[in-house]
């Protein structure tokens, strides 16, 4: 079976190559050597959805996250299949949020025999909490009038430009998954990881690791050492990092291991991939800074409660953020608010002073 693609990829240079569009808003983007990237055209924009990656081998093909919409998965195995005779073998979970594995049930139907291979403490993490999350969905979505969103995500009198990006992002939501939800079937991982997994095709190594907290318990991240590609799961997300259950110094750490690796390209866990570190260095740049600004102003006396006023992050607000009103949104949303009260946490301080 050797050949096929190791003739298709042998002239082709290591850097993203082609790009086409497989589902609405999304892109099919080669990276090199069989190394396919799905992803948003705009990683912001509603629903937020992770990266999936696909990796073709000559006996059989690795998938790194599944989506949040099976719509957009079963699109992923239309793909797959228009491009090879082999199965899908793995599918790796990088960490427990939906938008990482709500099309794992459509790999399962299309490729029975894929083990769906996670970190254990994720694997707890959907057992626990992911049933009772889509069951909200259902409910709240059943009863959303998405025009209604629109229209006030319109409406020029609004207030607050971000309340704008808001309800875009939750009308986008409700009309991608509204219709998927009443059916939708939750696969758990079958195999799951401690440490570290190796996996080896006939023509490519492949490492499953995980490097300690960090955007969750149990992130796994997909080395490629053969070819220098390193899939991150939301370790690192671009534009905007997500510090939503992030433990601020563990993320810290597990981003310098990150680095450590001296991968070529960073595939992360939303966003465009990364053709050098300093994305990378930028984000732990950012991590350590709040971190020890949050200390600064607990030693001058701030308490939890005060954190957004006593805590100044404006300079990588104008580097990560800009003047952009969806990235401002996402910045304040999606990383200073959880952020600042990670650091907190993760520093040992009573979120309460009673």
């Amino acid at each position: 079976m050797r050949g096929r693609w190791t003739i298709a990829f042998l002239a082709v240079p290591f850097h993203a190559v082609a790009a086409d569009e497989i589902y609405p808003g999304y892109t099919w983007q080669e990276l090199g050597n069989g190394i396919y990237l799905h992803s948003q055209n705009d990683p912001l924009a509603g629903p937020v959805d992770g990266n999936s990656t696909v990796i073709f081998n000559d006996d059989g093909v690795l998938v790194v996250d599944t989506h949040i919409n099976p719509a957009v998965t079963r699109a992923v195995i239309d793909k797959i299949r228009s491009m090879t005779e082999a199965p899908v073998t793995y599918v790796v979970n990088t960490h427990g949020h939906d938008d990482h594995t709500n099309g794992n049930h459509a790999y399962r139907q299309a490729f029975p025999d894929a083990r769906i291979i996670a970190h254990r403490d994720t694997l707890k993490y959907l057992r626990d909490e992911w049933p009772a999350m889509e069951d909200q969905r259902r409910e709240a979505y059943a009863k959303i009038d998405v025009e209604e969103l629109q229209r006030r995500a319109a409406a020029p009198d609004l207030v607050d430009p971000g309340m704008a990006v808001a309800y875009r992002v939750y009308a986008g939501y409700v009309t991608a998954l509204r219709p998927e939800l009443p059916g939708l079937a939750l696969e758990y991982p079958d195999t799951v990881i401690d440490d570290s997994l190796l996996l080896e095709f006939d023509d490519r190594r492949v490492e499953l690791r995980w490097l300690g907290r960090g955007n969750t318990e149990g992130d796994v991240v997909v080395w490629l050492p053969g070819d220098g590609v390193l899939i991150t799961g939301d370790l690192l997300v671009a534009p905007i990092p997500f510090a939503f259950d992030s433990p601020m110094t563990d993320w810290s750490v597990a981003l310098q291991r990150l680095d450590d690796m001296d991968a070529r390209i960073l595939v992360p866990g939303h966003g465009a991939a990364q053709f050098d570190r300093r994305y990378l260095e930028s984000v732990r740049a950012l991590l350590e800074a709040t971190t020890d600004r949050v200390r600064m102003a607990r030693d001058e006396g701030a308490a939890f409660g005060d954190l957004a006023g006593a805590v100044d992050l404006e300079d990588f607000r104008r580097e990560f953020a800009g003047d952009d009103p969806e990235r401002l949104w996402a910045w304040k949303s999606y990383f200073v608010t959880p952020g600042l009260q990670s650091a907190w946490t993760s520093l040992g301080y009573p979120v309460s002073e009673d």
